[in-house]
């Protein structure tokens, strides 16, 4: 007997019902007496009186004790009132503690997000799989270990064939880490896996930040839905399942009358949410199509399309032109009926298409998590859970701790213990809570039962069709599994409201928050590590190298600049003596030959040009000399770079010694090349005259030498001038060598003197006449034929000089040595640019790479001291969840 008939029955047919059923005690005969306090369970099949216990401390109700009754019902009910508004109290202060709670994990996300922009989050991709949730057993786990060639190859080389399998057996018994939130699996399609499905642990650190950040987004929005959901009043019961598992056939067991199309081919493509029509459309039963892109605004006749209940069949197929069908109901049922019309809290109950349709379909009922309370998943019980179902039940158990499981059609069940048991094994590891209380949330029914003597309904919302024209005489219509199902069904949803609407989102939150709480442990230590691994390569590797490599480019620098210096200031003295030397030779002897005083131009003009060729030839010689010096010095410098930078340092170029001093010299023969004069040809001097009288030149120059060394100019500047001088000198010695041998040169000079005075008495002027006068035309005639004589010694002397003159005041020597040098600077400079260039490439190298280490460590180290923050920020939160008590006064039996 159905509750329905319950209410319906008369005393007297209660007492004879209950004479058949219960064998008529005396507990019974009172509660026939007083049938207002009899209340009949459905999942226990029998009737029951609550005030048994409750009047005197006796079991049941006294005949004549109208009064006492009525005063327990009137107690009971308040008391029943009492305790409703303490639940309600309770409701509101859990509901605002967990909008709370929602806003402050939002702020964390936030929080982590802007973290991430900065420096991108460290995600554990090889911890994610969802392998060990869709596997059915142990035995299939263990199989996917062992198909696992890169661990299994790992295991062999440590250990045999039977401590291979030991370690598999742990590993598949120990409990793999994984996120119930944060998951960033990239899967192709839902209720797919192999492989190659799972492509984040292939993508770089940056690609996981972005995808990261795409899933921040979408937490904030699935959380700002949670907090709307937790403050609408009313409750959404999400009926779902795999493909053609009977969900609008169960539906319309709810209902008690036939909604929803059924049939034996799937038909339900677009989501029907069925809703109360005398709540919502002033008791007026109807469709409305919501068209896809629009939101759905009841007040809004533009958002949707109005259908009778009679183009429902039609309508459930057309997903492409509906996202959502609203479908408008009465339900003429009793309160205690009804699960629409409750009297308690307004309900909508959505049908959702089955998993396996399409993709797109499949994917809308994923993302319809959000919007719903209460997820009652329709399986058939011949083919149990399909992997889109276990992925399903998983994924919703990350927020709601209990979800219904029908198991549909178990009437074509032979074996009903063994279906049983494989589905309880499958359910323990999907949704272990729904395992534990499986008596309440697992059920095993066959809704067509129900459906099947239902009369069809014409939906005119008169009652004809609402299922309700039973008038108990038919005990066919009693079902206790499916009167037990809804029973459960309505105390959780009605009674157990906190745990029904509230622990889902408190359940989603702290999942989410001990995501979180790993996602930071995680990163604490990761950076831990890695700020402790740049430390280390910092200092024992990089820091070492880089002071090394300074200290070595300032040496070789050093070197490398000495050479170029000292070979600088080589040719610069070279060069200018060089020339000087050969500018000093000049005019000692002829250089070309003398024709006569006919071709005396000639000879002059000759001889000048020839003197500045000369000296010109000795600036070629002297870039030849410097060609070749800078030569040497480049392999030098090449040696030392080869020495410190590897044998590959400029081993591919090669030095043209022959592109030097290309460019146009500085020539003097323009400015050199003045008029001949007469005078240039007369140069007389007592050297050139003893030559000229054939004296040897050797006997020359040491005569001349000695009186030099007798000028008694030069003696009196030899002696010491002070004291100080004198005693600082060695005194014995000059004045027994210099100074003695001075002053016998002073008094010969003066005796020879004197003798010169006494004989000049002797002459006068007739004498003088007499003897002057011949030997003045002698010498004269002398002088003259001794300068025609002399003139191609003359000549070239005087021409020297002149050069000489000219090549000073012109600073020939210091120029053409300032341009020798400089052209070899300009090549030495080349592969000195080039050594310091590749040690400056090092070096920016080494400074670059102990940047890069001093920024890491540095973020490593901000992040580290984030995540410590951050895991006492959750911590904080944590606590707050876990002082919202929703369970002490529902709990669930």
């Amino acid at each position: 007997m159905s509750y329905k008939d319950f209410v319906n029955l008369k005393p007297r047919e209660l007492a004879e019902d209950n004479d058949s059923d219960n064998n008529s005690d005396d507990e019974t005969i009172t509660l026939i007496n007083d049938p207002s306090n009899i209340m009949y369970i459905p999942h226990e099949g029998r009737f029951s009186n609550e005030a048994t216990t409750l009047v005197d401390g006796q079991s049941g109700i006294r005949e004549g004790s109208s009064s006492v009754v009525e005063n327990f019902r009137t107690n009971r009910k308040n008391s029943m009132g009492l305790n409703t508004s303490l639940k309600q109290l309770h409701y509101n202060e859990n509901k605002i503690a967990l909008d709370r709670s929602i806003n402050q994990t939002i702020e964390l996300i936030y929080e982590i997000s802007n973290e991430n922009k900065v420096r991108p989050i460290f995600y554990p991709t090889d911890i994610e799989d969802d392998n060990n949730i869709l596997l059915n057993s142990k035995k299939a786990h263990l199989a996917l270990v062992r198909n696992n060639t890169s661990a299994l190859k790992a295991i062999e080389k440590s250990t045999n064939k039977s401590q291979i399998d030991q370690e598999l057996e742990l590993e598949s018994e120990s409990e793999l880490p994984d996120f119930k939130i944060l998951k960033l699996n990239l899967k192709i399609g839902h209720g797919h896996s192999n492989e190659n499905d799972n492509i984040v642990s292939t993508l770089d650190k940056k690609s996981i930040a972005t995808l990261l950040e795409k899933k921040f987004g979408q937490l904030v929005k699935y959380l700002l839905n949670l907090k709307d959901r937790v403050d609408d009043t009313t409750s959404k019961v999400f009926v779902t399942g795999d493909l053609n598992a009977g969900k609008s056939t169960f539906c319309n067991a709810l209902l008690r009358r036939k909604v929803l199309p059924e049939d034996q081919q799937p038909c339900t493509s677009v989501f029907c949410e069925v809703i109360d029509a005398s709540k919502e459309n002033n008791g007026i039963e109807q469709v409305h199509a919501v068209p896809i892109g629009k939101d759905y605004n009841i007040r809004d006749e533009s958002t949707y399309e109005i259908y009778s209940l009679k183009k429902l069949e039609d309508l459930v197929y057309e997903c492409d032109r509906y996202s959502l069908l609203k479908v408008y109901v009465l339900d003429h049922r009793s309160l205690e009926e009804s699960l629409l019309h409750n009297g308690v809290i307004d309900i909508k109950l959505i049908d959702a298409p089955g998993l396996n349709m399409d993709s797109y379909q499949t994917t809308q009922v994923f993302s319809r998590q959000e919007e719903i309370d209460l997820v009652v998943f329709v399986v058939n019980s011949e083919n149990h859970f399909t992997l889109s179902a276990k992925e399903f039940i998983s994924t919703a158990a990350a927020e709601k701790r209990y979800v219904f499981i029908v198991v549909n059609r178990f009437d074509n069940i032979k074996d009903k213990e063994k279906c049983k048991n494989r589905i309880l094994d499958q359910v323990k590891n999907l949704s272990p809570d729904t395992y534990k209380s499986a008596k309440d949330f697992i059920h095993f029914v066959s809704s067509s039962e129900i459906v099947d003597k239902l009369p069809d309904g014409d939906g005119d919302g008169d009652g004809d069709g609402d299922g309700n024209d039973d008038n108990g005489d038919n005990d066919d219509n009693n079902y206790p599994d499916f009167d037990q199902l809804e029973a459960s069904l309505r105390k959780f949803i009605l009674e157990k409201r906190s745990i029904s609407k509230l622990l889902p989102a408190k359940n989603y939150i702290a999942n989410l928050l001990n995501d979180l709480q790993t996602l930071s442990d995680i990163n604490q230590s990761v950076y831990k590590i890695e700020m402790n691994e740049k430390l280390q390569e910092l200092n024992n590797r990089v820091a070492p190298k880089y002071n090394e490599m300074i200290s070595k480019s300032s040496k070789v620098s050093e070197i490398i600049n000495s050479i170029i210096e000292s070979t600088a200031s080589e040719i610069y003295e070279n060069v200018k003596r060089n020339i000087n030397k050969v500018v000093n030779e000049l005019g000692d002897k002829p250089i070309v030959k003398y024709q006569g005083l006919q071709n005396i131009y000639e000879y002059a003009r000759s001889t000048q040009q020839l003197m500045i060729k000369q000296i010109l030839k000795s600036v070629e010689a002297n870039e030849f000399n410097v060609v070749k010096i800078t030569e040497e010095k480049v392999s030098e410098i090449t040696k030392v770079g080869q020495d410190t930078l590897g044998s590959e340092f400029l081993h591919d170029k090669v030095f043209k010694s022959e592109l030097m001093f290309t460019r146009k010299r500085d020539l003097i023969e323009n400015q050199l090349n003045f008029p001949i004069d007469v005078f240039d040809f007369i140069d007389p001097s007592i050297d050139s005259c003893l030559l000229w009288l054939g004296l040897p030149k050797e006997y020359i120059s040491q005569t001349k030498t000695q009186i030099n060394y007798f000028n008694p100019v030069s003696v009196i500047t030899s002696v010491s001038k002070s004291v100080t001088s004198l005693r600082q000198e060695n005194i014995p010695s000059q004045i027994s060598l210099q100074l003695l041998y001075s002053s016998g040169k002073i008094l010969t000079t003066g005796a020879l003197l004197r003798k010169l005075y006494d004989f000049g008495y002797l002459l006068n002027f007739k004498l003088l006449k007499k003897v002057g006068i011949p030997i003045i035309l002698g010498v004269s005639g002398f002088a003259v034929y001794y300068l025609i004589s002399d003139i191609p010694n003359a000549y070239p002397r005087k021409q020297a000089k002149k050069l000489k003159r000219e090549i000073e005041q012109l600073e020939f020597s210091h120029k053409n040595s300032t341009r020798m040098v400089k052209e070899c600077r300009q090549v030495l400079n080349y592969p000195a640019r080039q050594v310091s260039n590749n040690f400056q490439t090092s070096i920016d190298k080494r400074i670059s790479e102990k940047q890069t280490l001093e920024t890491s460590i540095r973020d490593a180290e901000i992040s580290f001291k984030y995540f410590d923050e951050l895991k006492k920020k959750i911590g904080y939160q944590r606590g707050l969840l876990e002082s919202i008590d929703l369970e002490s006064i529902n709990v669930v039996d």
